[in-house]
């Protein structure tokens, strides 16, 4: 009976999953729709403005219909993104919770997180992590075009040692972490208790930060001294915290950029 029942709630995701798709695809076409007629508009009215001198009384004299019609096309544009983020937001944490759910039902066996607010604060995550990375490769972007401009600068000179100029400069930009792998023999070291930590905390070493603290949080309150009086749950409660503080944001990222 809970195989049948997973199966219609995935298919309720996948319906409602659907939907949500379509309506954020109209509204995506609405916003460029009407970021196109407001563009326009605001040439016209510019070029009115410089034009003739009337030119601001004529939205006076529109009728109301064509008063409403260029509040929408004001709005809409600033208005739209806002609600289709909405969108996207309420898609993800509804299906995926849902489709959890489903599988949870089907295989009997636990999938996914407890709590719909779970993956909503996954996503939430998700979205900040997809906004650093994108700030990250800006300025990367951003330092990569200076140095190109430093370089055809200094090309303009004939310092006789202007080739060891350009070594240590290169060498200096790669110990600032722009460029080369983390090598050492530390590197071995750094594998090893990355990855004790991850099956400690039962995770796998592609795991995020927020797998980090969700599976923390559920460990140290199932081991902690004072609710686990198993003999060996002071050691476990004690490999946890330190699993869990040695798997920093910084850590992980190193892992995946030299291991993965």
């Amino acid at each position: 009976m809970k195989k049948i029942f997973g199966k219609i709630i995935h298919g309720l995701a996948t319906g409602i999953g659907s939907f949500f798709n379509v309506l954020i695809n109209i509204m995506n076409v609405i916003v460029v729709t009407f970021e196109g007629i407001r563009q326009l508009l605001l040439m016209l009215f510019i070029v009115g403005c410089s034009t003739i001198f009337i030119f601001p009384i004529i939205p006076l004299l529109l009728p109301k219909e064509a008063m409403y019609f260029i509040f929408a096309v004001i709005f809409i544009p600033i208005l739209g993104p806002k609600f289709i983020s909405l969108l996207r937001y309420a898609n993800y944490t509804l299906t995926e919770w849902m489709y959890d759910r489903a599988d949870s039902m089907i295989t009997g066996q636990k999938v996914g997180y407890e709590s719909i607010s779970d993956y909503s604060n996954k996503y939430k995550y998700e979205q900040e992590q997809a906004q650093r990375r994108a700030r990250e490769e800006a300025a990367r972007r951003q330092q990569e075009e200076m140095n190109r401009r430093f370089e055809e600068f200094m090309r303009g000179f004939s310092y006789t040692n202007s080739n060891a100029y350009g070594e240590y400069y290169q060498n200096d930009y790669n110990n600032q972490g722009y460029g080369g792998a983390y090598n050492g023999p530390q590197n071995i070291g750094f594998k090893e208790k990355y990855e004790k930590s991850c099956q400690t905390l039962g995770l796998g070493y592609d795991t995020d930060i927020y797998q980090v603290k969700l599976n923390y949080r559920k460990l140290a309150k199932k081991y902690h001294p004072d609710i686990n009086k198993d003999p060996n749950a002071t050691e476990m409660f004690t490999k946890i915290n330190q699993a869990y503080e040695f798997l920093t944001e910084e850590n992980i990222k190193k892992y995946k950029q030299n291991f993965s």
